[in-house]
């Protein structure tokens, strides 16, 4: 087949118009043919666009490359080669990421943690204060899942140790235990749980002792002409926090704790009449009316099981106590154990986890191990014999000599100087209110009579602690005590009104900056 003829006489730079009745030329770019899809795309993304596309979604770095999309196309467009300009796209990406990326980072990453701290860190203690009286509530009454608390049978009434026990049994509490990150220390335990009265080596000897025999310290301590008092307490092995706190401060942890709460029963009736609890070194007052004539505002209601078992509710982590509201009841799914005395039961150990448990049991001893120790000797930063460490001056004896007894339970873990530091029950000090230290568990008559404002006998039937710590009878203690009032000036409730289970987001930036300054520290003395 001959091939047409070209005519070569035609110059290649012609511009001559080109036939206008010829059929027009598509200049288009060809299209790929169309395959199984019926259409002329790609029908899958490419590599490089997966990539893109997983570097957008994945965090953090999807904040990176949504600050980097409008330098890159820039650069890919406009600038190519130009290297100067190529730089200043580059330090426009740089600096837009350290002023708004790096922050957004920062903060969305601070939000994440504390949004995972239940499920990671476990829950948080809520310092929060909600009192029954204040919520509108349709529920009135307090029901705690688990078998029924124990009632001991009667014994004769009299001033003698089988009826204190008896009373100490019946009124013995039933304990909404919460559990954090840390469940093994969140567990009321007897101090002696270990074979051994020195606490020092608990923190260190607790894992061998798993699952735990969970103990209370309960005790009649005083009675007068008008009122029983009973002594409750929960020891824990160490008292802990948040890590980020923790990073923060040496005062937010410490080995040992000890918390409780004094419940006065009213003689006449027989009933629960008022509760105070020591909730991070503050007295909580809880009635039945909501009403205080006293120096204290009255926290809440008090909510009993069986007439006489009163609803307590202790924190993890930093252990506070107070008593269970109606606000609490919503919690009773998750991190918590219930703990009732076993009296005639098969002791049920507690498990040193976070699962729900309902039927735990705990054992009731007096303090009558502590008491002893009170006086000394008392060892130092950690070490040396006795159970406590420093001491309280409180006066005088008789022949002129110094009264003091121990004022911190002894550890090796704590920050020497810190208030925070565990105390046995004589220590508690409320430092916003009328009453010296020492006072509230010795003569607790005069701490509910200023709290609450009820006139009270002050005529002492019986008095545990003077008995067994200084072997006198109340009136020659009393007159010997030299006890200073300390009056603290700043506000006492707000504090804790913005401590609930949620961390506050701006620890984290403190954090930061502390580990930023010990690593600078750090290298100016390395580099000399």
């Amino acid at each position: 087949m001959n091939e047409p003829e070209t005519d070569r006489s035609r110059p290649a730079d012609s511009t001559e118009a080109p036939d206008e009745t010829a059929e027009p030329t598509s200049t288009a770019e060809p299209t790929a043919p169309e395959g199984p899809t019926g259409g002329g795309f790609r029908p899958w993304p490419s590599r490089k666009s997966w990539k893109r596309l997983l570097r957008l979604l994945l965090y953090p770095w999807g904040i990176w490359s949504l600050v980097a999309w409008l330098p890159r196309k820039i650069r890919q467009r406009y600038i190519q080669k130009r290297r100067l300009a190529w730089l200043g796209t580059y330090a426009v990406q740089w600096g837009t990421y350290l002023v708004i990326g790096l922050p957004v980072t920062l903060l969305l990453t601070g939000e994440l943690l504390i949004s995972l701290n239940e499920a990671v860190l476990a829950e948080q203690a809520d310092y929060r204060l909600q009192s029954d009286f204040d919520a509108q509530s349709q529920v009135t009454a307090f029901e705690v899942p688990g078998p029924p608390s124990y009632t001991p049978e009667p014994v004769p009434k009299g001033i003698n140790d089988d009826y204190y026990r008896y009373l100490v049994e019946l009124y013995s509490p039933v304990i909404y235990q919460k559990m954090s990150n840390h469940p093994e220390w969140d567990i009321p335990l007897l101090m002696d749980f270990d074979g051994n009265d020195d606490p020092r080596d608990n923190v260190e000897n607790e894992p061998r002792f798993r699952p735990h025999v969970a103990g209370v310290y309960g005790e009649m301590t005083a009675e007068t002409e008008d009122s029983y008092y009973l002594t409750y307490s929960l020891y824990h092995v160490k008292d802990y926090d948040h890590p980020i706190r923790e990073a923060i401060s040496r005062w937010t942890y410490h080995d040992n704790d000890n918390e409780g709460f004094h419940i006065r029963v009213d003689k006449a009736t027989m009933e629960v009449a008022e509760v105070e609890t020591w909730f991070h070194n503050r007295f909580l007052l809880f009635n039945n009316t909501g009403v205080s004539t006293g120096t204290e505002p009255v926290h809440g209601k008090i909510h009993v099981e069986d007439g006489t078992h009163v609803i307590v509710y202790a924190q993890p982590q930093g252990h506070g106590v107070r008593l269970a509201q109606l606000v609490d009841l919503e919690h009773l799914g998750k991190n918590v154990k219930i703990l009732r005395y076993r009296g005639d039961r098969e002791a049920v150990p507690i498990r040193a986890d976070r699962k729900v448990q309902l039927d735990g049991t705990y054992e009731i001893d007096n303090f009558d191990s502590w008491y002893p120790w009170a006086l000394g000797p008392f060892g130092s930063e950690g070490k040396g014999p006795g159970m406590f460490e420093e001491v309280i001056p409180l006066g005088q004896y008789a022949d002129g000599t110094p009264r003091v007894i121990g004022r911190f339970i002894a550890g090796r873990d704590y920050d020497i100087n810190g208030w925070s530091r565990p105390k046995p029950m004589w220590s508690w000090d409320d430092g916003w209110d009328e009453i010296p230290i020492f006072v509230w568990h010795f003569f607790p008559s005069l701490s509910f009579q200023s709290h609450g404002g009820t006139q009270l006998s002050h005529d002492y039937l019986y008095n545990r602690p003077c008995d067994k710590v200084f072997g006198e009878p109340p009136p020659a203690v009393a007159q010997s005590l030299q006890l200073p009032l300390v009056m603290r000036q700043e506000d006492k409730w707000k504090p804790l009104e913005g401590r609930g289970g949620k961390l506050d987001s701006r620890l984290y930036w403190i954090v930061a900056k502390k580990a930023f300054r010990s690593y600078v520290n750090y290298l100016f003395h390395a580099l000399g």
